[in-house]
Protein backbone atom coordinates (compact mmCIF):
# COMPACT_ATOMS: atom_id res chain seq x y z
CA UNK A 1 0.00 0.00 0.00
CA UNK A 2 1.17 3.19 -0.94
CA UNK A 3 1.99 5.94 1.76
CA UNK A 4 0.60 9.42 1.82
CA UNK A 5 2.95 11.98 2.91
CA UNK A 6 3.71 10.73 5.94
CA UNK A 7 8.10 10.06 5.90
CA UNK A 8 10.00 12.71 5.61
CA UNK A 9 12.13 12.65 2.40
CA UNK A 10 16.05 12.07 2.90
CA UNK A 11 17.23 14.98 0.47
CA UNK A 12 18.09 18.59 1.03
CA UNK A 13 17.22 20.37 4.46
CA UNK A 14 15.00 22.66 2.06
CA UNK A 15 12.68 19.19 1.00
CA UNK A 16 12.50 18.27 4.49
CA UNK A 17 11.58 21.63 5.73
CA UNK A 18 8.64 21.32 2.73
CA UNK A 19 7.32 17.93 3.96
CA UNK A 20 7.45 19.39 7.56
CA UNK A 21 5.47 22.30 6.48
CA UNK A 22 3.00 20.06 4.90
CA UNK A 23 2.49 18.01 7.39
CA UNK A 24 1.75 20.87 9.71
CA UNK A 25 -0.86 22.80 7.38
CA UNK A 26 -1.15 20.36 4.06
CA UNK A 27 -4.04 18.62 5.97
CA UNK A 28 -6.35 19.24 9.19
CA UNK A 29 -5.08 17.26 12.34
CA UNK A 30 -6.98 14.58 14.02
CA UNK A 31 -9.57 15.68 16.65
CA UNK A 32 -7.73 13.62 19.74
CA UNK A 33 -4.30 15.55 19.19
CA UNK A 34 -6.48 18.54 19.94
CA UNK A 35 -7.76 16.77 22.97
CA UNK A 36 -4.36 15.52 24.16
CA UNK A 37 -2.45 18.85 23.34
CA UNK A 38 -5.48 21.04 25.13
CA UNK A 39 -5.52 18.96 28.13
CA UNK A 40 -1.77 19.66 28.43
CA UNK A 41 -2.20 23.58 27.24
CA UNK A 42 -4.92 23.72 30.70
CA UNK A 43 -2.79 22.80 33.20
CA UNK A 44 0.36 24.86 31.89
CA UNK A 45 -2.17 27.78 32.00
CA UNK A 46 -3.38 26.78 35.27
CA UNK A 47 0.20 26.48 36.63
CA UNK A 48 1.43 30.29 34.45
CA UNK A 49 -1.57 31.95 36.23
CA UNK A 50 -5.22 30.35 36.03
CA UNK A 51 -6.94 27.92 34.07
CA UNK A 52 -8.19 28.27 30.98
CA UNK A 53 -11.38 30.46 30.32
CA UNK A 54 -12.99 32.79 27.16
CA UNK A 55 -15.87 34.48 28.57
CA UNK A 56 -14.37 36.96 31.18
CA UNK A 57 -12.14 38.20 28.54
CA UNK A 58 -15.16 38.89 26.10
CA UNK A 59 -17.03 40.33 28.60
CA UNK A 60 -14.06 42.70 29.12
CA UNK A 61 -14.68 43.74 25.67
CA UNK A 62 -18.03 44.39 26.04
CA UNK A 63 -17.58 46.53 29.21
CA UNK A 64 -14.93 48.46 27.60
CA UNK A 65 -17.19 49.29 24.22
CA UNK A 66 -20.13 49.99 26.66
CA UNK A 67 -18.18 52.01 28.56
CA UNK A 68 -16.61 53.89 25.95
CA UNK A 69 -20.22 54.98 24.59
CA UNK A 70 -21.39 55.72 27.92
CA UNK A 71 -24.34 53.14 28.47
CA UNK A 72 -22.55 52.12 31.55
CA UNK A 73 -19.96 53.58 34.01
CA UNK A 74 -18.22 50.70 35.17
CA UNK A 75 -14.50 49.95 36.59
CA UNK A 76 -12.66 47.82 34.03
CA UNK A 77 -9.28 46.57 32.83
CA UNK A 78 -8.20 48.18 29.87
CA UNK A 79 -8.34 45.20 27.27
CA UNK A 80 -4.93 44.86 26.40
CA UNK A 81 -4.22 44.28 29.97
CA UNK A 82 -6.91 41.93 31.36
CA UNK A 83 -5.53 38.48 31.10
CA UNK A 84 -8.34 36.52 29.54
CA UNK A 85 -8.78 39.07 26.81
CA UNK A 86 -5.18 39.25 25.88
CA UNK A 87 -5.42 35.45 25.82
CA UNK A 88 -8.32 35.54 23.54
CA UNK A 89 -6.41 37.95 21.05
CA UNK A 90 -4.04 35.36 21.09
CA UNK A 91 -6.35 32.86 19.86
CA UNK A 92 -7.84 35.19 17.66
CA UNK A 93 -4.34 35.99 15.72
CA UNK A 94 -3.32 32.35 16.09
CA UNK A 95 -6.37 31.06 14.13
CA UNK A 96 -5.82 33.52 11.83
CA UNK A 97 -2.01 33.07 11.46
CA UNK A 98 -2.67 28.83 11.02
CA UNK A 99 -5.43 29.56 8.22
CA UNK A 100 -2.95 31.98 6.60
CA UNK A 101 0.13 29.20 6.89
CA UNK A 102 -2.63 26.42 5.46
CA UNK A 103 -4.01 28.69 3.11
CA UNK A 104 -7.78 28.53 3.85
CA UNK A 105 -8.12 32.44 5.09
CA UNK A 106 -11.05 33.82 3.17
CA UNK A 107 -13.50 36.59 4.63
CA UNK A 108 -16.94 34.13 4.08
CA UNK A 109 -19.91 35.87 4.10
CA UNK A 110 -23.23 35.52 5.02
CA UNK A 111 -26.88 35.97 4.47
CA UNK A 112 -29.06 38.24 6.40
CA UNK A 113 -30.91 35.54 7.96
CA UNK A 114 -27.46 33.70 9.17
CA UNK A 115 -26.32 36.58 10.56
CA UNK A 116 -29.68 37.32 12.59
CA UNK A 117 -28.97 33.59 14.00
CA UNK A 118 -25.51 35.29 14.64
CA UNK A 119 -26.88 38.20 16.73
CA UNK A 120 -29.48 35.67 18.64
CA UNK A 121 -26.86 32.91 18.96
CA UNK A 122 -24.19 35.21 20.15
CA UNK A 123 -26.50 36.58 22.88
CA UNK A 124 -27.76 33.60 23.76
CA UNK A 125 -24.72 32.89 24.55
CA UNK A 126 -23.58 35.83 26.71
CA UNK A 127 -26.64 35.71 29.22
CA UNK A 128 -25.60 31.91 29.81
CA UNK A 129 -22.06 32.64 30.25
CA UNK A 130 -23.55 35.46 33.28
CA UNK A 131 -25.45 32.75 34.75
CA UNK A 132 -22.84 30.04 34.63
CA UNK A 133 -20.07 32.36 35.66
CA UNK A 134 -18.15 30.95 32.68
CA UNK A 135 -18.66 29.34 29.04
CA UNK A 136 -18.05 25.76 27.36
CA UNK A 137 -14.52 26.66 28.74
CA UNK A 138 -14.43 28.30 31.97
CA UNK A 139 -17.83 26.88 33.22
CA UNK A 140 -17.51 23.01 31.74
CA UNK A 141 -14.41 22.63 30.62
CA UNK A 142 -11.79 24.35 33.38
CA UNK A 143 -14.52 24.03 36.20
CA UNK A 144 -14.88 20.10 36.03
CA UNK A 145 -10.94 20.01 35.75
CA UNK A 146 -10.91 22.28 38.80
CA UNK A 147 -13.59 19.06 40.36
CA UNK A 148 -16.25 21.84 40.96
CA UNK A 149 -19.60 20.03 40.64
CA UNK A 150 -20.91 23.15 38.74
CA UNK A 151 -18.72 22.16 35.73
CA UNK A 152 -20.73 18.54 34.87
CA UNK A 153 -24.11 20.15 35.99
CA UNK A 154 -23.61 22.78 33.06
CA UNK A 155 -22.41 19.95 30.87
CA UNK A 156 -25.58 18.35 31.35
CA UNK A 157 -27.27 22.13 30.39
CA UNK A 158 -24.87 22.34 27.53
CA UNK A 159 -25.86 18.69 26.18
CA UNK A 160 -30.22 19.54 26.57
CA UNK A 161 -29.45 23.29 24.78
CA UNK A 162 -27.63 21.86 22.02
CA UNK A 163 -29.87 19.06 21.66
CA UNK A 164 -32.72 21.89 21.36
CA UNK A 165 -30.84 23.85 19.04
CA UNK A 166 -30.51 21.12 16.82
CA UNK A 167 -34.21 20.64 16.47
CA UNK A 168 -34.84 24.20 16.30
CA UNK A 169 -32.46 24.11 12.85
CA UNK A 170 -34.08 21.27 11.86
CA UNK A 171 -37.30 22.91 12.46
CA UNK A 172 -35.81 25.71 10.26
CA UNK A 173 -34.71 23.26 7.41
CA UNK A 174 -37.84 21.27 7.34
CA UNK A 175 -40.64 24.50 7.81
CA UNK A 176 -39.15 27.56 7.00
CA UNK A 177 -39.20 28.71 3.45
CA UNK A 178 -37.01 32.36 3.46
CA UNK A 179 -36.38 34.13 0.13
CA UNK A 180 -33.39 34.17 -1.66
CA UNK A 181 -32.57 37.44 -0.59
CA UNK A 182 -32.47 36.29 3.17
CA UNK A 183 -31.48 32.92 2.89
CA UNK A 184 -29.55 33.04 -0.11
CA UNK A 185 -25.71 33.13 -0.06
CA UNK A 186 -23.39 35.87 1.44
CA UNK A 187 -21.95 38.35 -0.55
CA UNK A 188 -18.57 39.22 1.27
CA UNK A 189 -15.44 36.66 -0.31
CA UNK A 190 -18.42 34.76 -1.67
CA UNK A 191 -15.89 35.09 -5.55
CA UNK A 192 -13.29 33.27 -3.15
CA UNK A 193 -9.64 34.44 -2.88
CA UNK A 194 -7.90 34.84 -6.09
CA UNK A 195 -4.99 33.15 -7.14
CA UNK A 196 -2.51 35.78 -5.85
CA UNK A 197 -3.73 36.00 -2.67
CA UNK A 198 -3.98 32.57 -2.03
CA UNK A 199 0.55 32.49 -2.70
CA UNK A 200 1.04 35.70 -0.23
CA UNK A 201 -1.15 33.85 2.45
CA UNK A 202 1.50 31.93 4.14
CA UNK A 203 3.85 34.63 4.38
CA UNK A 204 1.01 36.98 5.75
CA UNK A 205 0.60 33.86 8.55
CA UNK A 206 4.05 33.75 9.23
CA UNK A 207 4.23 37.61 9.69
CA UNK A 208 1.00 37.34 12.40
CA UNK A 209 2.91 35.17 14.38
CA UNK A 210 6.04 36.86 14.19
CA UNK A 211 4.57 40.05 15.01
CA UNK A 212 2.19 37.86 17.53
CA UNK A 213 5.44 36.61 19.42
CA UNK A 214 7.16 40.53 18.75
CA UNK A 215 4.20 42.03 20.65
CA UNK A 216 4.61 39.29 23.55
CA UNK A 217 8.21 40.37 24.18
CA UNK A 218 7.29 43.83 24.28
CA UNK A 219 4.55 42.82 27.18
CA UNK A 220 7.34 41.14 29.05
CA UNK A 221 9.59 44.37 28.67
CA UNK A 222 7.00 46.47 30.45
CA UNK A 223 6.82 44.01 32.99
CA UNK A 224 3.64 42.42 31.52
CA UNK A 225 5.47 38.68 31.69
CA UNK A 226 2.25 37.18 32.77
CA UNK A 227 0.42 39.35 30.05
CA UNK A 228 3.14 38.01 27.51
CA UNK A 229 3.05 34.45 28.71
CA UNK A 230 -1.02 34.56 27.96
CA UNK A 231 -0.43 36.01 24.30
CA UNK A 232 1.62 33.13 23.40
CA UNK A 233 -0.54 30.39 25.03
CA UNK A 234 -3.31 31.84 23.03
CA UNK A 235 -1.17 31.97 19.63
CA UNK A 236 -0.51 28.30 20.41
CA UNK A 237 -4.08 27.56 21.39
CA UNK A 238 -5.48 29.08 18.26
CA UNK A 239 -3.24 27.53 16.10
CA UNK A 240 -3.95 23.92 17.47
CA UNK A 241 -7.97 24.74 17.66
CA UNK A 242 -7.75 26.08 13.64
CA UNK A 243 -6.03 22.92 12.51
CA UNK A 244 -7.74 20.33 14.61
CA UNK A 245 -11.42 21.98 14.00
CA UNK A 246 -11.56 21.74 17.69
CA UNK A 247 -14.89 23.15 18.75
CA UNK A 248 -17.32 21.93 21.53
CA UNK A 249 -20.82 22.64 19.03
CA UNK A 250 -19.61 19.50 17.74
CA UNK A 251 -18.68 17.96 20.67
CA UNK A 252 -22.10 18.16 22.17
CA UNK A 253 -24.21 18.35 18.50
CA UNK A 254 -22.38 16.22 15.93
CA UNK A 255 -23.58 12.71 17.91
CA UNK A 256 -27.10 13.56 17.43
CA UNK A 257 -26.99 15.24 14.42
CA UNK A 258 -24.60 12.96 12.17
CA UNK A 259 -23.61 10.34 14.71
CA UNK A 260 -19.97 11.72 14.61
CA UNK A 261 -18.25 11.54 18.18
CA UNK A 262 -14.33 12.68 17.37
CA UNK A 263 -15.14 16.18 18.69
CA UNK A 264 -17.03 14.45 21.99
CA UNK A 265 -14.01 11.98 22.34
CA UNK A 266 -11.50 14.71 22.01
CA UNK A 267 -12.97 16.98 24.59
CA UNK A 268 -13.68 14.20 27.14
CA UNK A 269 -9.93 12.89 26.29
CA UNK A 270 -8.65 16.77 27.29
CA UNK A 271 -10.92 17.02 30.83
CA UNK A 272 -9.37 13.61 32.07
CA UNK A 273 -5.99 14.89 31.30
CA UNK A 274 -6.48 18.42 32.71
CA UNK A 275 -8.13 16.76 35.32
CA UNK A 276 -5.01 14.65 36.57
CA UNK A 277 -2.94 17.85 36.54
CA UNK A 278 -5.17 20.41 38.15
CA UNK A 279 -6.00 17.74 40.94
CA UNK A 280 -2.44 17.30 41.39
CA UNK A 281 -1.35 21.19 41.48
CA UNK A 282 -4.36 21.78 43.78
CA UNK A 283 -3.63 18.83 46.52
CA UNK A 284 -0.02 19.48 46.52
CA UNK A 285 -0.98 23.42 47.23
CA UNK A 286 0.52 24.65 44.24
CA UNK A 287 -2.74 26.87 43.45
CA UNK A 288 -5.61 27.55 45.73
CA UNK A 289 -8.19 25.13 46.11
CA UNK A 290 -11.15 27.09 45.75
CA UNK A 291 -10.31 28.36 41.93
CA UNK A 292 -12.44 28.05 39.28
CA UNK A 293 -15.19 26.53 41.89
CA UNK A 294 -18.09 28.15 40.44
CA UNK A 295 -20.22 29.55 42.74
CA UNK A 296 -23.59 28.54 40.17
CA UNK A 297 -24.57 24.91 41.44
CA UNK A 298 -26.81 24.47 40.67
CA UNK A 299 -29.22 26.71 38.79
CA UNK A 300 -26.97 29.30 37.17
CA UNK A 301 -24.64 26.38 35.68
CA UNK A 302 -28.06 24.53 34.50
CA UNK A 303 -29.73 27.02 33.28
CA UNK A 304 -26.87 29.06 32.08
CA UNK A 305 -25.65 25.80 29.95
CA UNK A 306 -29.01 25.29 28.72
CA UNK A 307 -29.20 28.90 27.31
CA UNK A 308 -25.19 28.81 26.34
CA UNK A 309 -26.23 25.37 24.24
CA UNK A 310 -29.12 26.54 22.59
CA UNK A 311 -26.79 30.12 21.55
CA UNK A 312 -24.08 28.03 20.02
CA UNK A 313 -25.89 25.66 18.16
CA UNK A 314 -27.70 28.47 16.29
CA UNK A 315 -24.30 30.64 15.54
CA UNK A 316 -22.95 27.83 14.86
CA UNK A 317 -19.51 28.36 17.29
CA UNK A 318 -19.30 27.93 21.06
CA UNK A 319 -17.39 30.75 22.77
CA UNK A 320 -13.73 29.42 21.60
CA UNK A 321 -15.15 27.87 18.71
CA UNK A 322 -16.42 31.69 17.81
CA UNK A 323 -12.77 33.07 18.15
CA UNK A 324 -10.97 30.80 16.03
CA UNK A 325 -13.78 30.77 13.36
CA UNK A 326 -13.96 34.35 13.56
CA UNK A 327 -10.06 34.43 12.67
CA UNK A 328 -10.47 32.20 9.75
CA UNK A 329 -12.48 35.30 8.69
CA UNK A 330 -16.56 33.61 9.02
CA UNK A 331 -18.65 36.93 9.30
CA UNK A 332 -21.52 35.02 11.07
CA UNK A 333 -18.99 34.31 13.85
CA UNK A 334 -17.86 38.27 13.96
CA UNK A 335 -21.24 39.29 14.59
CA UNK A 336 -21.44 36.73 17.11
CA UNK A 337 -18.51 37.03 19.29
CA UNK A 338 -19.66 40.92 19.10
CA UNK A 339 -23.16 39.90 20.73
CA UNK A 340 -22.20 37.67 22.65
CA UNK A 341 -19.63 40.78 24.23
CA UNK A 342 -22.31 43.03 24.89
CA UNK A 343 -25.02 40.61 26.01
CA UNK A 344 -22.53 39.26 28.96
CA UNK A 345 -21.89 42.15 29.74
CA UNK A 346 -24.85 43.91 30.06
CA UNK A 347 -26.70 40.70 31.56
CA UNK A 348 -24.07 40.36 34.27
CA UNK A 349 -24.10 43.71 35.03
CA UNK A 350 -28.24 43.77 35.79
CA UNK A 351 -27.60 40.45 37.89
CA UNK A 352 -25.37 42.42 39.50
CA UNK A 353 -27.26 44.81 40.00
CA UNK A 354 -30.82 43.30 40.71
CA UNK A 355 -29.20 41.14 43.63
CA UNK A 356 -30.53 37.80 41.12
CA UNK A 357 -26.28 37.02 40.92
CA UNK A 358 -26.42 35.88 44.32
CA UNK A 359 -29.65 33.69 43.83
CA UNK A 360 -27.67 31.04 41.33
CA UNK A 361 -26.11 28.91 43.43
CA UNK A 362 -23.11 27.73 45.79
CA UNK A 363 -19.39 26.63 45.07
CA UNK A 364 -19.33 22.60 45.89
CA UNK A 365 -15.95 21.48 45.45
CA UNK A 366 -15.86 17.80 45.48
CA UNK A 367 -13.10 16.90 47.53
CA UNK A 368 -14.87 18.25 50.45
CA UNK A 369 -17.26 16.04 50.28
CA UNK A 370 -15.88 12.51 48.87
CA UNK A 371 -11.68 13.06 49.01
CA UNK A 372 -9.13 13.72 46.51
CA UNK A 373 -9.27 10.30 44.71
CA UNK A 374 -12.75 9.54 44.72
CA UNK A 375 -13.28 13.01 43.07
CA UNK A 376 -10.66 12.91 40.87
CA UNK A 377 -12.18 9.16 39.84
CA UNK A 378 -15.69 10.55 39.52
CA UNK A 379 -14.46 12.79 36.82
CA UNK A 380 -12.53 10.07 34.63
CA UNK A 381 -15.56 7.86 35.46
CA UNK A 382 -17.80 10.56 33.80
CA UNK A 383 -16.08 11.45 30.89
CA UNK A 384 -15.42 7.74 30.61
CA UNK A 385 -19.12 7.03 30.34
CA UNK A 386 -19.23 10.00 27.80
CA UNK A 387 -16.92 8.86 25.69
CA UNK A 388 -17.75 5.25 25.38
CA UNK A 389 -21.91 6.43 25.20
CA UNK A 390 -21.29 8.57 22.16
CA UNK A 391 -18.59 5.77 20.52
CA UNK A 392 -21.93 3.42 20.95
CA UNK A 393 -23.80 5.79 19.56
CA UNK A 394 -21.20 6.57 16.59
CA UNK A 395 -21.75 2.56 16.00
CA UNK A 396 -25.46 2.08 16.38
CA UNK A 397 -26.71 5.68 15.49
CA UNK A 398 -29.66 4.86 17.98
CA UNK A 399 -29.14 8.91 19.53
CA UNK A 400 -29.21 10.35 15.71
CA UNK A 401 -32.05 12.61 15.39
CA UNK A 402 -33.75 11.91 12.15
Amino acid sequence: MKQTGTRLPSGPLGDVLAAGYRGLFGRQWPAWIGGVLFGILSILLFAWEKPWSVADGVRNWGDWLLNTVNVTDTFIIAPHLYSTSVLNLGIIGGACAAALLARQFHVRGAPPWELLKGVIGGSLMGIGASLSFGCNIGGFFSATSALSLAGPVMMLGLMVGAVVGLKLLVWEVSYLNLPAWVSGPGRIGSAGPSETWRRLQPLVGAGILAAGLILALVYDGFDYSTRAGLLVFGLAIGVIMQRTRFCFVRAFREPFMTGHADATKAVALGIVISTIGFTYLKWADFKDWEVFVRDSFWVGSLLGGFTFGIGMSLSGGCASGSLWRAGEGHVKLWVAVACFALSASYFRLWLTDSGKVERLGEAVFLPDYVGWMMALASVIVLMGLWYLCMAWNEARRKLVMA
